[in-house]
């Protein structure tokens, strides 16, 4: 077998980590992407399924329709959070491809690269384990369909299992 020498030596683990860091930009964006999916067809889901009726004065009149989900307010509640989770997720990715583009220009390099340092390791596990929550609460939202094969939202969880 043939061996290459990555960097000077001594220094290769060094080189290779930080040729590993638009990597786990692209690892914490997949993680986004997932959680966004997830949250796509809980709301979706949560758009058309009837359940309850609404209370009025009176009580609650069983000749009126039933109300979606995303009306209760534990529903919505879940919702809101997968939102906050992957957008804040992908703000996070965004932002740190915009750092990694100021790397190549001049003035802005320095100050790029103390932010990258700080931010590529947050850049990976953040979303990994926030997007992950997404997709359980996606799972939730759905009930007992979240668990099975019939609505992506269980795949999308195992899927993103994988980044953490």
């Amino acid at each position: 077998a043939v061996g290459y020498l990555v960097g000077q030596p001594g220094e290769g683990l060094r080189c290779m980590f930080h040729m590993m860091n638009e990597m786990r930009i692209g690892v914490g964006l997949g993680a986004a992407m997932l959680g966004y999916a997830g949250y796509e067809a809980s709301l979706a889901y949560a758009k058309q399924r009837p359940q309850g009726r609404p209370m009025t004065a009176a009580g609650k009149d069983a000749a009126s329709p039933q109300r979606p989900i995303i009306e209760h307010a534990d529903v919505r509640r879940m919702l809101l959070a997968q939102k906050s989770y992957v957008e804040g997720g992908l703000a996070l990715e965004l932002y740190c491809a915009r750092l990694v583009d100021e790397l190549h220009t001049g003035d802005a390099k320095t100050e790029a690269q103390a932010l990258l340092e700080v931010l590529i390791p947050i850049a990976k596990s953040w979303p990994s384990e926030w997007c992950l929550e997404a997709n359980s609460l996606a799972i939730q939202v759905l009930g007992g369909y979240g668990y099975t094969r019939d609505f992506p939202v269980e795949q999308y969880w195992r899927d993103q299992r994988l980044n953490m």
